[in-house]
C-alpha cells in the first residue's frame, strides 16, 4: 500500500524577489509550469539553472526533489530532501514528508520510519507526518503503531479521510469488526464517491455482515486492543445475532448496529464514542440510516438497491443533507492509547 501525502507549500513571489531575485523567480515560474503538465526533464533544465544562481536555495533544492520524485528516482529524490533539511530552510516540512516518501517507494520502511519520527521532534503538530509514519508501520506489519499514529493524525485533522481509510484497514487486518464497520462506515459518509468507494463498501458489508448475521457463537471482548469500551455492545451483538426471522439486508443490519451504538455513547473516547458511534447514531435517530445503507449498497449496485434509491429520491436528498450539516469538527480532544496519552 502505497498511499503518500505530500504537503503543498505556497510561496508569495514579494519575498522570493526581495531574498533571491527576479531572475531566480521566473527560472521557478517555468520549472513549475514544465513540472504541472508533467514535462519533467525539461522543469529539471530550469531547476538546475535556478540552482546554480542559489546554490543554497531552499526551495530550489525541494522542487528537484519534488520532481525526481514524480519521475520515481527516488534515490535522487531522497539526496535532495536531505539537502533541503540540511538547509534548515522554510521547506523542511515538506522536506521530511518527501524524504520519508522517497525512501518508503524504495521500500526502505524502516528508514522512512526513523525520518518521520525525526520529523516529528521538530514539528509534531503536522498531522501528515503522523499519517505517512502510520502508512509505513501498516506496510510493516505493526498494526498497533500504526493505529497509534492514526490516533494522532485524527486529533488533528477528524475529516482527513485516508486516516480514516487506513485505520480500517488496520482493523481489519486484525480482525476487529467493530472498529473496521466504524471506519469505513466513516470514510462513506465523508465521501461516498471517492476512487476507492467501491472496495470500501464491499469491505464494509462483508465486515457488518460477520457482526450481525444470525449466529449461534458469540463475540468476545478482550481480543483486540482497547475493546473494552465495546463490551455492552458486544452483548447487544450478541442478542441480536441470535435472533430468529430476521432481514438479512445490510441495511437492516448496518441500522441495527448504528441503532446499538447508544451502548458506547458513554464511554468518552474521542473517536470511537464522541466521533463515530455519536455520529451514527444520530443519523439513525434522525430517520435517515435506511437511506445511508441503501445508498452505500447501490456502490456495489444491485437491482434492489437501485430501485429503493430511484423511488425514494426525497429521503435520499433530506440524508445527505442531514450529512452535510453534521461534519467532522476541527480537532477532537486527545486520544487514549493503551492506557496513556498519545499526545505527550
Amino acid at each position: 500500500m502505497k498511499i503518500v501525502q505530500f504537503l503543498t507549500f505556497i510561496f508569495t513571489m514579494p519575498g522570493l524577489i526581495a531574498s533571491e531575485g527576479k531572475q531566480l523567480v521566473e527560472l521557478l515560474r517555468k520549472g513549475n509550469a514544465h513540472h504541472d503538465v508533467g514535462n519533467y526533464e525539461q522543469a529539471l533544465e530550469y531547476y538546475n539553472k535556478a540552482l546554480k544562481l542559489d546554490s543554497v536555495s531552499g526551495i530550489v533544492h525541494y522542487e528537484i526533489a519534488y520532481t525526481l520524485l514524480a519521475m520515481k528516482r527516488y534515490d535522487e529524490a531522497a539526496k535532495y530532501s536531505r539537502k533541503v533539511i540540511l538547509l534548515d530552510s522554510k521547506q523542511q516540512q515538506g522536506a521530511y514528508l518527501m524524504l520519508g516518501s522517497a525512501l518508503n517507494m524504495s521500500g526502505k520502511l524502516q528508514e522512512a520510519i526513523q525520518v518521520y519520527q525525526e520529523g516529528l521532534v521538530k514539528f509534531r503538530g503536522l498531522h501528515q507526518l503522523h499519517y505517512n509514519l502510520a502508512l509505513a508501520y501498516y506496510d510493516i506489519g505493526n498494526l498497533s503503531k500504526s493505529e497509534e499514529a492514526l490516533y494522532r493524525s485524527l486529533q488533528m485533522r477528524p475529516g482527513h479521510v485516508n486516516s480514516h481509510v487506513l485505520l480500517g484497514k488496520v482493523s481489519a487486518a486484525r480482525g476487529d469488526n467493530i472498529k473496521a464497520v466504524l471506519s469505513f462506515s466513516y470514510v462513506l459518509y465523508l465521501d461516498s464517491e471517492m476512487n476507492n468507494a467501491q472496495e470500501l463498501a464491499k469491505m464494509l458489508q462483508e465486515r457488518i455482515a460477520l457482526l450481525t448475521a444470525p449466529a449461534s457463537d458469540s463475540l468476545y471482548v478482550g481480543l483486540f486492543p482497547g475493546d473494552s469500551i465495546f463490551s455492552a455492545l458486544y452483548q447487544k451483538l450478541n442478542e441480536s445475532r441470535k435472533a430468529d426471522g430476521r432481514d438479512n439486508s445490510f441495511a437492516v443490519h448496518l441500522c441495527s448496529f448504528f441503532h446499538s451504538l447508544d451502548a458506547v455513547l458513554d464511554r468518552g473516547h474521542p473517536l470511537w464514542s464522541n466521533l463515530y458511534a455519536a455520529t451514527f447514531h444520530g443519523l439513525h435517530a434522525s430517520g435517515h440510516c435506511e437511506a445511508y445503507a441503501n445508498s452505500l449498497a447501490q456502490i456495489n449496485a444491485t437491482s434492489e438497491t437501485e430501485r429503493w434509491v430511484r423511488l425514494n429520491q426525497v429521503k435520499v436528498q433530506e440524508m445527505r443533507s442531514w450529512i452535510e450539516s453534521h461534519q467532522p469538527p476541527q480537532k477532537m480532544n486527545q486520544i487514549l492509547f493503551g492506557g496513556r496519552s498519545t499526545f505527550k
